[in-house]
């Protein structure tokens, strides 16, 4: 059985922080970055809010949610 992989990491990211990622099992294809632009198209929402934005009413991103936002846990 293959192991989830996920962009959030603990100690770094929010715990409340969710994407799909995490949740979805799937073969890494090599050729897929050939296929695609870099865009980062995922999908990200907060565990307590259960929207697109967290408890401060800022948008919930993994480049946003770590320490030094004031709703941020580790």
């Amino acid at each position: 059985m293959e192991s989830l992989t996920s962009s959030i990491a603990v100690g770094v990211h929010c715990v409340k922080l969710r994407t799909r990622g995490m949740y979805l099992q799937s073969a890494v294809d090599p050729n897929e970055s050939r296929l695609y632009d870099s865009y980062d198209n995922a999908v990200f929402w907060c565990v307590k809010t259960q929207t697109g934005f967290g408890p401060d009413g800022d948008p919930v991103r993994a480049e946003t949610c770590r320490g030094g936002r004031g709703c941020c846990q580790f």
